[in-house]
């Protein structure tokens, strides 16, 4: 059987037109907006991509236009490249299906929380193969697992979308464990993606210091569901936390709620502040945000994408 599509074609299409931006002069040679390979003569010829705004002119293919009426720049393959690793959560707590949303918002649901971040892993593995970076899809829980690594343009898609549909939630979070793993396995400084619910604070805050102290430009995405941020089931409940098993008897009211939401907003800006502080940027991912929009509008004002 074939595996679903991530991202649907239309979207695909759009990000051609999309640059995923770097901070860092990680390569030496290319500068921080990271737009494509280096250009110039006696370079090879690899790929072609829909010409944007602010391209050079120079590297137009007119013969392209001629036939085709529209605008494709060529892309030449250069040595000098820079990786973009996206590490991908996929301990227990990932595992969340929405509720219905908050009955007097309207609020939709959205998607599965594991689903919304598998879309956003395959949106950074695709920017990346568009500029032929290397791109390694990472998934990890108390440890990481065996990476895919991608490489040679649009073409080596297909694997990274079969590799992420096959993927499966389980055991708990230890992302400090992680990173330590990530950075002895991957030597070379790169741009490494964090797509994570993060309910691992202190994980969180010390694997961040050493992605610093490491020289990557990182990215935190803060993947959640609307009912994470507010409660919507009032009453008497039972909560169990599904990484170690343990359970607590809580009353939940609107005010409850609200100042549940509180506490959580509050971290959220806590992360956010941590990842400023070390050079890096943080996103949060709001799973009733269609993925479309949350790229196209969210990470363009995170100043990920441009």
């Amino acid at each position: 059987m074939a595996s679903p599509l991530l991202l649907d074609r239309d979207f695909l299409r759009t990000l051609e037109e999309v640059t995923l931006l770097c901070r860092k002069d990680l390569s030496g040679t290319i500068g921080s907006d990271h737009r494509s390979r280096n250009h110039g003569p006696g370079l090879e010829f690899a790929d072609y991509r829909r010409y944007s705004f602010g391209d050079d002119p120079r590297f137009l293919d007119w013969s392209a236009y001629l036939r085709l009426g529209k605008l494709f720049l060529k892309i030449y393959q250069t040595e000098e490249h820079i990786p973009v690793r996206v590490l991908i959560d996929t301990s227990r707590s990932m595992d969340c299906e929405p509720e219905s949303g908050e009955p007097e918002s309207g609020e939709p649901a959205g998607e599965p929380k594991f689903r919304y971040a598998q879309r956003l892993a395959a949106t950074f593995a695709y920017l990346a193969l568009l500029r032929l970076d290397t791109a390694v899809v990472i998934p990890f829980a108390e440890s990481i697992r065996k990476p895919l690594v991608a490489a040679g343009g649009r073409e080596r898609f297909w694997p990274v979308m079969e590799f992420l549909n096959g993927l499966g939630c389980g055991g708990r979070t230890d992302l400090l464990a992680s990173v330590k793993q990530f950075l002895r396995q991957f030597t070379g400084k790169g741009v490494a993606v964090i797509l994570s619910d993060f309910f691992d604070e202190e994980g969180a805050r010390r694997a961040v210091e050493m992605l610093r102290f490491a020289g990557h430009d990182f990215v935190l995405l803060h993947v959640h569901t609307p009912d994470e941020q507010r409660p919507a089931s009032y009453g008497e409940l039972i909560l169990e936390d599904v990484e170690t098993g343990e359970r607590r008897r809580v009353h939940s009211s609107p005010e409850a709620a609200a100042a549940y939401e509180r506490a959580f907003l509050e971290y959220c800006g806590r992360l956010e502040r941590l990842a400023a502080r070390n050079g890096g940027r943080y996103g949060r991912a709001l799973t009733s945000v269609p993925y479309q929009d949350f790229v196209l509008r969210g990470l363009r004002g995170d100043r990920v994408v441009e």
